[in-house]
């Protein structure tokens, strides 16, 4: 759809002046109705006097900064307006204003009348189509300001989950290491090395308000490489993604409460423990991701998923409304699959 134009926009200007040489046009046809011998006549004042109230009253808004007509404008512009168009009219015809109210004395009466009506009825639409104008510009802005107040809320709660999620793990994951360096220093070293790769991502998209799924899936391996070594054999995982699709834009911090949400109730609660696989793909006009592991099932999962999916589907309306969704399937082979499927959106430039 698109906007109604600004009232002291150029292409608001030659609408309205577009409407008025129809609307004069109209009246000459009227009058040519009457007196079918003086349609050129009639043509040429009913355009000239027209516009010329239209410019005239045009410019007193410009000159006073206003955007619509008030009575000032009116009360001057049709008057001086209609003077200016009569004698532009009659100079157009090859006649002089001394002859015309010699030899025409009604038609400076009959001009004047309308003048006086049409240019009345022209300026009170005017009026009312700005302010029709106005307020749906003052709509528009208030869908704006509510669509920014909306953005800076989900910036505000991604933030907060941020804050939620990482200095917690951050202090587990450095207690781990601690205790590795002793034992097992390869073992804490590749900790390290996790830790750091997973703190530059996040560091990195901070302020952003996507991401790329290569640098989402590069958080994610960082994310299972840390908790691999927590968890030892009990767990195995492997991301599946094609390098082509790893310019799509995501949002931030996506994957991670996903990918939490199968390990701590799906698999760190299982004795055995457990594998978990990530697939990305592209399917048609969306972008597909699941996390599947083989668990305790949907029940534990259900059971405490709590911030974290509540999280990632709130942040999906807000941006894509109902065309993003967010499912938890029972695995065939046993577990939970989280499937997510999102719009595709164009490649931005990193901010």
């Amino acid at each position: 759809m698109t906007p109604p134009a600004h009232p002291d926009s150029p292409r608001r200007f030659v609408q309205e002046a577009l409407f008025v040489v129809f609307g004069n046009s109209a009246i000459a046809l009227f009058l040519a109705a009457v007196n079918v011998q003086n349609f050129r006549v009639d043509f040429i004042y009913s355009q000239c006097l027209g516009l010329a109230i239209f410019l005239t009253i045009r410019g007193l808004c410009m000159l006073r900064r206003r955007t619509k007509p008030g009575l000032l404008e009116t009360a001057l512009g049709i008057p001086l307006g209609g003077f200016v168009g009569f004698a532009l009219a009659t100079w157009s015809n090859g006649l002089t204003l001394a002859e015309v109210m010699e030899n025409y004395p009604q038609a400076a009466e009959i001009s004047a009348a309308g003048a006086v009506f049409f240019g009345a009825i022209a300026a009170y639409y005017f009026y009312a189509h700005s302010r029709l104008v106005e307020a749906e510009a003052e709509a528009r802005n208030e869908r704006l300001r509510r669509m920014e107040h909306e953005a800076l809320a989900a910036r505000a709660e991604l933030r907060l989950l941020q804050a939620q999620i990482e200095p917690h793990f951050l202090f587990n994951t450095l207690s781990n290491a601690v205790g590795l360096i002793d034992e097992n220093p390869a073992a804490a070293r590749t900790l390290l090395l996790d830790l750091s790769a997973l703190l530059r991502v996040a560091l990195k998209r901070s302020n952003r308000e996507d991401t790329s799924l290569a640098e989402e899936l590069d958080f994610t391996r960082a994310y299972l490489g840390i908790m691999a070594l927590r968890m030892g054999e009990r767990l195995q995982w492997r991301i599946d993604a094609a390098p082509e699709i790893g310019d799509i834009r995501v949002p931030p911090l996506l994957l991670q409460p996903l990918v939490e949400n199968a390990l701590r109730h799906g698999l760190e609660a299982k004795p055995a423990g457990g594998a978990l696989l990530v697939t990305c793909r592209r399917n048609g006009t969306s972008l597909e991701i699941a996390v599947t592991d083989n668990g305790l099932g949907l029940g534990a999962t259900c059971a405490g998923h709590g911030i974290g999916l509540a999280n990632v589907r709130a942040r999906l309306a807000s941006r894509y409304g109902a065309a993003a969704t967010l499912q938890l399937r029972e695995s065939p082979s046993g577990g939970v699959a989280a499937i997510l499927v999102i719009p595709l959106e164009k490649p931005s430039c990193a901010s």
